[in-house]
């Protein structure tokens, strides 16, 4: 495998002082070559948008995101002029010095830095891949379509908007927005709800909704070690949130539960927190932000 790919989705975000949002599109770029390719869900395509946001202009979504593929577009025109054919990427490529002069920057990290569109980039990460095309379609298929989710995935996916509104439910949504970039370059992860005060760069209390109520206690231990793992990276490299809560949904079988328990020690002997989502008033007074704190947030 020879291409490195940075990636990150496309999130159509129309309320952000709500967190909600639905994936898109794919844009990547391959770090060697920054040679970019994206793809983009059809403007016709609405139904998700239209459950998702039942009071939303769908005729603003659609010009919204016939103006992005345009700037893609074009940007993909202009970096990608060395060569006629994708396929050939960090194949005897030239250097992308030659053609992109040095004061702008990292191509991705310039493209993926946060605006104030309602279409941001959400989901991020890094693959190795010998194609880019069959890689940014892979990802598609994975972000947008939501193909080759397990059932635990979508469980996840529920738990957090279960935790988001009852955050919401105490006025307390608005503190609290993804943050798809928590780490260093090297290495980052995503986490779904973070409270960030205005000029830091790492959350101060970050929420991280988390299924163990898998059907055997392997899944558990393989996805709660994986957890583990990456909470004791962060604190290694420096970038772990001050405050780093688990909200999780345990297993009903007593081997399975006798596992998710194991993984929460895990967790807590990392130095995070751990609540069962049941325990809402535990989860509230974890997640209230000083008043003064709120003047601090990140715009």
């Amino acid at each position: 495998m020879n291409l490195i790919l940075n990636y990150a989705a496309i999130g159509f975000r129309p309320y952000p002082e709500l967190g909600e949002f639905v994936n898109v599109g794919i844009v990547a770029v391959e770090a060697k070559s920054r040679f970019l390719g994206y793809r983009l869900i059809s403007p016709q395509k609405t139904k998700r948008i239209a459950v998702s946001f039942p009071q939303l202009d769908l005729g603003l979504y659609k010009a919204g995101l016939k103006r992005l593929d345009a700037e893609l577009s074009a940007l993909a025109i202009e970096t990608n002029h060395w060569t006629d054919d994708a396929r050939q990427v960090a194949k005897n490529h030239p250097a992308q010095s030659d053609f992109l002069v040095a004061e702008e920057g990292d191509l991705f990290a310039k493209l993926t830095a946060p605006q104030g569109s309602p279409f941001f980039y959400a989901a991020r990460g890094t693959r190795l891949c010998e194609d880019m095309e069959s890689t940014i379609d892979a990802l598609y298929d994975r972000y947008v379509e939501h193909r080759h989710l397990t059932q635990a995935d979508y469980e996840e996916k529920q738990l957090t908007r279960d935790v988001r509104r009852l955050l919401s439910t105490h006025r307390l949504g608005r503190l609290y927005r993804e943050a798809p970039w928590v780490g260093t370059d090297a290495y980052h992860v995503g986490i779904p709800l973070a409270f960030t005060p205005r000029g830091a760069e790492t959350p101060e209390k970050a929420i991280k909704p988390l299924n163990l109520a898998r059907s055997t206690p392997t899944p558990i231990y393989t996805y709660g070690d994986e957890w583990i793992a990456k909470v004791n990276r962060l604190k290694r490299v420096g970038c772990l949130p001050e405050e780093l809560l688990f909200v999780v949904k345990m297993p009903e079988g007593e081997e399975e539960r006798v596992a998710a328990e194991e993984i929460c020690e895990g967790l807590v002997r990392e130095g995070a927190k751990v609540l069962e989502i049941g325990d809402e008033e535990g989860i509230i007074a974890f997640a209230k932000i000083e008043e003064q704190r709120e003047l601090k947030l990140t715009n």
